[in-house]
């Protein structure tokens, strides 16, 4: 694909922001050593401020591949080994299950394979110490419902703890580190870790609907400040997302020359190492924080909060990435038909597929039943020839639901069988029942996350 193509598909952002709702987007990408973006809409339709490529978006979850990077550059130092056990550089690390987190290795948590439950968004504090507090005080009231290496879960929480790592082997706090061995190398300007950072820059805020319009949200962010390693506030341009994409691109290099990472490790990152589950029709992995996509020879990560997306793609043979951050709307769609398109194009992979076809439902009992962990209450139901379950956020996800200004959230989903213990929700997405061969299923796998039966 050549620059010309590239400029003509871009061109068609404003057609589907628009058709999806999308007050404001910023889409780049890097071929060949060149960077082609552009942008749609505006970073608050209070202010009508117009988005550009240099505006700054929350990226939210994309950051736990900056910290995956972060722990990699340790290994290249020689400060860290995969296989070393968390608790050989923090003691006091641990779940709420002393003997199965003493066994947990960084691998594990670079593979979200720790198992413990993830989801922590509890605020500690706004200071430097916010990351300790949360490791130190809040992770070892974690349940840990399965044994380490068992499967992936996604895991925040293990972002978390990765972070700290961090912070104690640079002995700098966790923003400090990010911006030295990272922003700075890459010549990244465009970066914010607060609502304060993002004052000096045309910065988005993010929307939810309102009847048929888009409101800003009441507040730059709903999560904490508590966890900047897993993504609760990092912010920046997607230029400079898309230089951090394309230093992976290069297998670490800069785009002066700069040596950011090894090329071992960039490499050892993309690799597949652990399946995710519940992906049928486009199946992935995970590598040491990337996802690995179209079976391999694409990387990527999406970030998603109350008002904001964003995603990532690395095409490592091409030497190109692709980077996309909006403000509200229907992002997901955006990605869909603008951005995956050209991913594919540019890999020959293909990131989706037939959705598989419905099967006769069988034996339903095993999978109804309640499934919570701290942020979330699933109850599943009998509901014809499938299965109906009735989505309640709660703890620190009601929280952030709140501080959104939003009602309490729920949903109810139909699910239709396409597979033994496997079932579609009518939006392309699946849930799997798991260990369902002795009895009742002990966990269903939704959103990447294991969650235990009640």
């Amino acid at each position: 694909m050549n620059e010309k193509q590239v400029r003509d598909r871009l061109g068609d952002l404003d057609r589907l922001a628009r058709r999806h709702r999308v007050p404001g987007a910023a889409v780049a990408v890097g071929i060949g050593g060149t960077t082609i973006a552009a942008a749609s809409g505006v970073v608050n339709t209070r202010t009508g401020v117009p988005v550009t490529a240099e505006s700054v978006f929350q990226i939210q979850s994309i950051t736990k591949v900056w910290t995956a990077t972060l722990v990699m550059q340790l290994v290249d130092d020689g400060l860290v080994d995969l296989g070393d056990l968390v608790q050989d550089h923090l003691p006091g690390f641990r779940t709420a299950d002393a003997a199965a987190s003493a066994r947990i290795t960084i691998e594990h948590l670079l593979t979200h394979t720790g198992g413990f439950e993830g989801d922590l968004w509890t605020p500690t504090t706004s200071g430097d110490d916010a990351l300790q507090r949360l490791v130190e005080d809040e992770v070892p009231r974690l349940p840990q419902p399965e044994e380490p290496g068992a499967r992936y879960s996604y895991c925040s929480a293990g972002m978390a703890v990765l972070g700290r790592l961090v912070e104690v082997k640079r002995g700098r706090p966790y923003a400090a580190v990010l911006r030295e061995r990272l922003a700075e190398p890459l010549g990244i300007a465009e970066i914010a870790f607060d609502a304060n950072d993002a004052l000096a820059f045309n910065t988005a805020i993010g929307h939810v609907p309102q009847g048929d319009r888009s409101v800003p949200l009441p507040v730059w962010a709903t999560m904490p400040e508590s966890n900047p390693a897993a993504g609760n506030r990092l912010a920046m341009s997607v230029r400079a997302l898309l230089a951090f994409g394309a230093m992976h691109a290069a297998d670490g290099l800069a785009p002066d020359g700069t040596r950011v990472l090894s090329a071992d490790s960039a490499r050892a990152m993309r690799e597949a190492r652990v399946p995710i589950l519940a992906t049928p029709a486009a199946p992935k992995a995970v590598g040491l924080g990337w996802e690995v996509l179209g079976g391999g020879p694409v990387v990527g990560h999406a970030g998603g909060a109350i008002g904001f997306g964003a995603m990532l793609h690395v095409i490592p043979e091409a030497g190109a990435a692709v980077a996309l951050v909006t403000n509200g709307g229907d992002g997901a769609s955006l990605v869909r038909e603008l951005v995956e398109p050209l991913v594919e194009e540019m890999s020959g992979a293909s990131l989706s597929g037939p959705a598989p076809d419905p099967v006769a439902a069988d034996g339903l009992d095993r999978y109804t039943g309640v499934y919570a962990n701290g942020t979330q209450h699933i109850e599943v139901t009998a509901d014809g020839d499938g299965l109906k379950a009735v989505l309640e956020s709660t703890g620190d996800a009601a929280a952030m639901i709140a501080r959104a200004g939003l009602p309490p959230e729920s949903a109810e989903i139909g699910l239709r069988p396409v597979d033994p213990d496997l079932f579609a929700t009518g939006t392309g997405r699946y849930v799997q029942f798991l260990d369902t061969a002795e009895g009742p299923a002990r966990f269903l796998q939704f959103g990447g996350r294991s969650v235990p039966r009640a």
